[in-house]
This record gives structure tokens, sequence and C-alpha cells, in this order.
């Protein structure tokens, strides 16, 4: 069974909330992370928690947000390469919204995988869930 193409695009039109500027333009997005990027991500989130053993729950989700955009985008506009991977981005609704998009495109795969093998599985021969 071939699997789904791991990459999508996104199409993006916002305005941030606090600054009132437009974020536009097309983002290419990794749906699924190898072991190697999971390895980035996890490596990122680290350092942007500057190893904080307790961290707050915003710090927490900054981190979470930065990290996952900044590994699982690998194209985009203008403005997103020269945010410093969303650092300099003054509006946090932006930033959470692209990273909904990036989790909806991970769903989506998903989705397309589940259905996959749902036809490849002949009636009454469906694979056991996993726990």
């Amino acid at each position: 069974m071939d699997l789904p193409k791991n990459e999508a695009i996104i199409d993006f039109d916002e305005v941030g909330d606090t600054t009132g500027k437009k974020y536009d333009g097309r983002f290419t997005t990794v749906c699924i992370l190898n072991m190697g990027k999971k390895h980035q991500l996890e490596l990122e989130k680290t350092r942007l928690m500057a190893d904080f053993t307790n961290p707050t729950d915003g710090l927490f989700g900054i981190a979470t947000i930065l990290a996952n955009l900044r590994v699982k985008v690998t194209d985009g506009p203008n403005w997103w390469k020269q945010s410093g991977g969303g650092l300099d981005i003054e509006d946090e609704d932006v930033l959470i919204k692209l990273y909904k998009c990036v989790l909806d495109k991970e769903t989506e795969w998903r989705d397309a995988v589940k259905k996959k093998v749902q036809e490849a599985t002949p009636a009454g021969n469906a694979p056991a869930e996993s726990k």
C-alpha cells in the first residue's frame, strides 16, 4: 500500500489581532515526522524552554507552537522566512492559527492512511486496533 504524500500545502490568510497586520501566503508543511525530525523537534522545544524544569503553561505552549512550526514548515512566504521562525511576529493569534492548520494537515494525512487501510482490508478481516 502506498502512503499519501507526506507534504501538504496551506493557503494562509489572516489578520493579526494585536497589530492588524495581514499575514498571507502559501506554506508547505510535512505531515508526519521521521525520527530525525522528531528528535529535532524535541531539541528545539527544549532550547526554546531554556531547559527550565518547571516551565509555565505559557512558556510550554509558545515553545511547542514555535518548535512545531520551525520543524514542520518547510517553505513559506517571505514574511515567514524573515520572522526568525515566528520569533519576530507580534500577533500570537496568527501563530496559533498557523499551528492549527499544520495540525489539521497531519490529521488529514492520518485519515487518508486509515481510509487506504480500510479499502485494502477485506471485509471481516479488519486489523486489530492498537492500544
